[in-house]
């Protein structure tokens, strides 16, 4: 038998943080509810049942994800399928560091080259009778 046991009133808007389900009371970088202790927290990658990640959104009631194939998902379904994480004090290897900080410039020199190379420009006239430019 379940018993029910009503709504008080104030308790029916409180919001709980996700990574400690304290009482939430002011907003991360991302926009989400968190309690004063993570505001610099940073909530990781959500997945849907289906294998999309998700997208998180604000809404009139509060936070929600949203989905590519399913559509809006409630955010206690989210949490209790996914790990929450705080991801903004996570430490990442010095070797993986490296590598990526040594890829990025020659990533923006060949980019660069790539400008210099496109600026010899062409002029081309159209006509009024031409009929690849007007339908």
């Amino acid at each position: 038998m379940v018993m029910f046991i009503p709504k008080r009133y104030g308790e029916s808007g409180n919001e709980g943080c996700p990574f400690c389900g304290k009482q939430a009371t002011s907003r991360n970088a991302q926009d989400i509810p968190v309690c004063k202790a993570h505001t610099e927290a940073i909530l990781n990658e959500m997945k849907c049942i289906c294998g999309e990640y998700l997208e998180n959104c604000i809404g009139k009631w509060g936070l929600y994800f949203r989905c590519q194939k399913c559509g809006n998902v409630n955010k206690k379904k989210v949490f209790e399928i996914n790990q929450v994480k705080d991801v903004s004090k996570m430490d990442f290897d010095k070797e993986s560091k490296k590598e990526v900080y040594e890829k990025k410039p020659e990533a923006k020199k060949g980019y660069f080259s790539e400008i210099t190379e496109k600026k010899e420009r062409k002029e081309i006239t159209v006509n009024s009778n031409d009929p690849e430019w007007f339908d």
